[in-house]
């Protein structure tokens, strides 16, 4: 049984939730990339429309811009809005990228890329992550695998702290029967 459905924008964002959503939480959900922004909204609505499983999206805002964050969270409501037919979605934008989690803690990214960063590459790190971490780890295919193959349970328990994250977290666990025990 598929608890919920979430689309991502590509197959890199899926790998990235899969390792760090709870194993109890992530069983039951079908991940899906949609390859582009505008192609996971739309799968986000014909899957509401049609299916009639709960729906996360997961997008990058690819900006900081608070206002304009805003703006496109509420266009993206209103349509998934119009097609839920009651059923539960959750619209969750990673500011600016997926690939802020990694950065979720300073230290860790460190001890990862086994270098230490100065102010300036930190404030670069924050505002272009995917780009800072493919200059790191020399490209875009060996980000998900240069992090996860160097860090432990308890390292990715770290990241799991990340505020998209726990939403996502909370998000799918609303979604789970009461008499269901999250272990």
């Amino acid at each position: 049984m598929t608890l919920a459905y979430i689309i991502t924008e590509s197959n890199k964002d899926i790998e990235i939730l899969q390792k760090l959503l709870p194993k109890n939480l992530s069983q039951d959900i079908k991940f899906i990339a949609g390859e582009s922004s505008y192609r996971a909204r739309s799968l986000a609505s014909s899957l509401l429309a049609t299916r009639k499983v709960p729906v996360a999206l997961v997008l990058d805002a690819d900006t900081d811009n608070q206002s304009q964050i805003v703006e496109r969270y509420d266009l993206i409501n209103y349509v998934l809005n119009q097609v839920s037919s009651g059923i539960a979605y959750k619209v969750f934008f990673a500011i600016p990228q997926l690939e802020i989690v990694f950065l979720q803690d300073k230290l860790l990214i460190e001890k990862i890329a086994q270098r230490q960063f100065n102010d300036l590459e930190w404030q670069f790190a924050k505002s272009k992550p995917k780009d800072f971490l493919e200059t790191i780890f020399a490209n875009s295919k060996q980000i998900n695998l240069g992090i996860f193959d160097n860090i432990n349970d308890e390292e990715i328990q770290i990241l799991q702290q990340h505020t998209l994250i726990q939403e996502i977290i909370n998000f799918l666990s609303s979604l789970i029967p009461s008499s269901v025990a999250i272990s």
